[in-house]
């Protein structure tokens, strides 16, 4: 007794021969072209996303290469020869597919290399597919650099990657590369329905046998698919088993758990009027379907993404997977909505798939978005505000008029002034003369002056400690003095050393901002040294103190040897007292 046994879609109808292959056509033509020509290269890289013809492509190579009922290499294998269907089978003695992913470690690889080097077993040449090569370790690229670069003349590599930024710049040097592409919609939907059709279903008939499906699930299934054929047929057999065969847009919308377009077409026109609370009349009914966040982000993007389109291009072609109705109401949305605003709702969208993801409450998350979203029609331009000389615009939801220039402050507990039954409108109110916009007044008015102290010079030296702790300490020896605006700090007797350090920027800041805080806007601070009464250096020196002036002599000293210096940058310190060493004369 045999048994039937079901094969996927996917599978069942994967493409035999080129003409078959969808949605790449300058890769078909490159390689049917080297196949007539009997132009091989030694090794190919098919890169791309997942389910847009790669692994086929390189069966079909193979099958091209090998086909026994050609003279040579053929672009129309006739898939009927025993090379033919153990190629398209992925059994073929002479065409090994290997698996990446498992067989990336450097042992592999050697042997791999050994396997190169005997003949076919029966066809013209041994080729070789690696899927998903990406996964090969470092070392075992290395191991394969000299073979991919001079294979013996019967070998042929065809590399296939979903991730060809993983590949060492060495071995994409030593390839052909042939770069995938994702489908378009559309492409997924003509192949769904001539697939669909050849199973036995009606798609577009005007009397509904059993079986049948919608072109509107069809459109649907394709638009989830995302620009993969295999994914869209996986999707297509899953929605057949689940209705039993007659499948509706309603029943792909429960499947891939996303909401009616047109419901959202009406969600989009209320977060585009600002409606809020149609806004969350919406999201709730998303949520109380059941409706998949993730799904509901991803179609309410590809609405907005057309609206964008029309509104750049109002001949753009319709959204697919909407009535007509649906399209028309895009449209005038489109129309009616600035651009701008599309533009920012595009973007928050485009966004949302990271947020969703990373979320613990996925429909909250959804929800807020929308709130979000919603708020932007209320922006006003900053070019607007600028024209009207920077008072900001009354929003209209508020209907609020403008404050009076001087309102008088009321009593506590008063009641409020009587100006008629009902306010004037906003647009009959008179505009106020001096301008709303606060960053248009200049800092120097409004920057305050600081309260008078008792002391001021007391208030400077605390001023300049809170900033700079070894800075105040250093004041302590120097005579400070306040004339208006002017902090003026004299050294007695002079220092040179101390006076280059309170000439430092950052030391000068520090004084200059303490002279700020404490005198106010325009305040600055000036050193200097104090000198001898009318110059005479002898007079000065009679009255003077020995024992300070040894000490300001081995500060000096102390201040020129390069050690301290060096210690003295190094913590930031200074000198506060010196000694004789009294064990050396």
């Amino acid at each position: 007794m045999t048994t039937n046994t079901f094969v996927p879609l996917a599978r069942k109808w994967r493409p035999r021969t080129f003409t078959d292959v969808v949605g790449q056509p300058e890769i078909v033509r490159a390689l049917t072209n080297a196949l007539t020509q009997d132009r091989m290269a030694h090794a190919y890289l098919f890169s791309g996303p997942r389910g847009v013809g790669k692994t086929t492509s390189a069966r079909l190579l193979a099958a091209g290469i090998n086909c026994r009922t050609a003279a040579g290499p053929t672009p129309s294998p006739c898939g009927t020869c025993e090379s033919c269907q153990e190629v398209l089978e992925g059994r073929s003695i002479d065409a090994l597919e290997i698996d990446g992913a498992t067989h990336g470690k450097v042992d592999q690889a050697r042997d791999l290399i050994e396997i190169v080097g005997y003949a076919p077993v029966r066809d013209r040449r041994k080729v070789f597919i690696i899927d998903e090569v990406h996964a090969i370790s470092a070392a075992a690229f290395q191991a394969l650099l000299k073979t991919l670069e001079e294979p013996p003349s019967h070998a042929v590599f065809i590399l296939a990657t979903t991730e060809r930024h993983k590949i060492p710049a060495t071995i994409l040097s030593r390839c052909q590369r042939f770069d995938f592409r994702r489908l378009t919609d559309s492409e997924v939907t003509d192949r769904l329905a001539e697939i669909a059709h050849r199973e036995g279903y009606a798609v577009d008939a005007a009397e509904k046998p059993a079986p049948w499906v919608e072109p509107a699930a069809l459109a649907a299934l394709a638009a989830a698919a995302t620009g993969s054929l295999r994914d869209g047929l996986s999707l297509l057999d899953q929605a057949v088993a689940q209705t039993g065969g007659r499948v509706t847009a309603g029943d792909v919308a429960l499947l891939l758990g996303s909401p009616d377009r047109t419901a959202l077409v009406a969600l989009l026109a209320a977060i585009l009027s600002g409606d809020r609370a149609a806004v969350l009349r919406g999201a709730a009914e998303l949520e109380a379907a059941g409706s998949d966040p993730r799904a509901t982000a991803h179609d309410l993007t590809a609405l907005v993404r057309g609206a964008v389109r029309f509104a750049a291009d109002p001949s753009a072609p319709a959204v697919a997977g909407i009535s007509e109705e649906g399209s028309a109401t895009l449209r005038e949305l489109a129309r009616t909505t600035a651009y701008s605003t599309l533009l920012r709702v595009l973007t928050l969208l485009s966004e949302a798939e990271g947020m969703l993801r990373r979320s613990d409450v996925p429909s909250l998350a959804l929800e807020v978005l929308f709130l979000r979203l919603a708020e932007l029609p209320r922006l006003v331009p900053i070019e607007e505000i600028l024209a009207s000389g920077g008072s900001f615009p009354v929003p209209a939801p508020r209907a609020a008029a403008p404050p009076s220039p001087a309102p008088a402050a009321p009593r506590p507990g008063a009641p409020p002034a009587s100006h008629g039954t009902a306010p004037e409108p906003p647009a009959a109110a008179p505009v106020p003369d001096s301008p709303r916009f606060v960053g248009l007044t200049p800092l120097e008015a409004v920057e305050p002056e600081p309260e008078a102290v008792a002391d001021s010079i007391t208030a400077f030296r605390e001023a300049v400690e809170k900033r700079h702790s070894n800075l105040g300490a250093a004041l302590e020896d120097v005579s400070v003095s306040i004339e208006g605006k002017t902090v003026r700090l004299v050294l007695d007797p002079p220092s040179p050393p101390l006076a280059k350090r309170l000439g430092e920027p950052a030391m000068k800041k520090v004084l200059d901002d303490a002279a700020l805080a404490v005198l106010g806007p325009k305040a600055h601070v000036t050193v200097e040294s104090a000198e001898p009464a009318g110059g005479d250096l002898t007079a000065a020196a009679a009255t003077a103190d020995p024992g300070k002036l040894e000490r300001e002599n081995l500060k000096n000293r102390a201040a020129a040897d390069e050690r301290v210096r060096k210690i003295l940058d190094l913590f930031d310190g200074e000198i506060a007292d010196v000694k004789p060493d009294e064990r050396k004369p």
